[in-house]
């Protein structure tokens, strides 16, 4: 799964890869330590104008129809998300990508889980697979009511992380950015996207406790720590 990431690098040079325009909207919140249930930077069609756009999403799919936030996954398995009644309309019709530099991930073991920091191999800013729904009907005391919300998109990880977590964001290539979101692709091209367009080799290190608490939010929360 994914619950924690962080982006650092600034939204242009997000926007310079889908070849995007950056909201007026926008609040760019660098965050290292990023938690659900907060606005982050996505991408996505404009479904009225065409226009690839790259503003504020709440982290947390809220359905247009759900009143409340009972419901609210950050993630969603893709291998099943077409077939599902809660995700199937946006894997369809309503694609966007998350913009990161990392995430972090807990492996299990020992008394206490270890966090590693994992991003591609190239280092470079990249962009996790998501779907999103607009929250139409949460009371308007909600942060969200009436906003994008989103879940990042999880599949089977790469060989050389297995050993940390046996899920991983589907992490996308810069030209696998560009084809999620293209309003054209049915079903199974995302699914070909998803197999053939995300990165195949990571690099990855462990890293202090700190980052279990999201108020922990400084670039010294992804130092390496000497596990033994």
């Amino acid at each position: 799964m994914c619950g924690r990431y962080g982006r650092h690098s600034p939204a242009e040079q997000f926007a310079r890869i889908v070849s995007g325009k950056i909201s007026a909207r926008l609040l760019d919140n660098v965050s290292y330590n990023r938690p659900p249930g907060t606005f982050q930077l996505i991408t996505l069609v404009d479904p009225e104008t065409g226009v690839i756009n790259l503003g504020p999403a709440w982290w947390g799919f809220i359905p247009g129809w759900a009143g409340d936030t009972k419901l609210a996954p950050i993630n969603a398995r893709s291998e099943t998300a077409s077939e599902k009644k809660l995700f199937a309309k946006s894997f369809e019709h309503q694609r966007c990508v998350v913009a990161a530099d990392y995430w972090i991930e807990w492996k299990r073991g020992g008394e206490q889980k270890q966090p590693y920091a994992i991003r591609p191999a190239d280092a470079q800013p990249f962009f996790f697979a998501g779907i999103w729904s607009k929250a139409s009907r949460l009371p308007a005391d909600h942060s969200a009511s009436g906003e994008v919300t989103f879940a990042i998109l999880t599949g089977e990880p790469s060989e050389d992380i297995a050993h940390i977590h046996n899920r991983q964001p589907q992490a996308l290539t810069g030209a696998g950015a560009r084809s999620w979101i293209d309003p054209d692709i049915d079903v199974d091209q995302g699914y070909e996207i998803l197999r053939e367009q995300r990165y195949s080799s990571y690099e990855y290190w462990p890293i202090g406790q700190r980052v279990g608490s999201p108020k922990n939010d400084d670039p010294s929360i992804l130092d390496k720590v000497n596990i033994g």
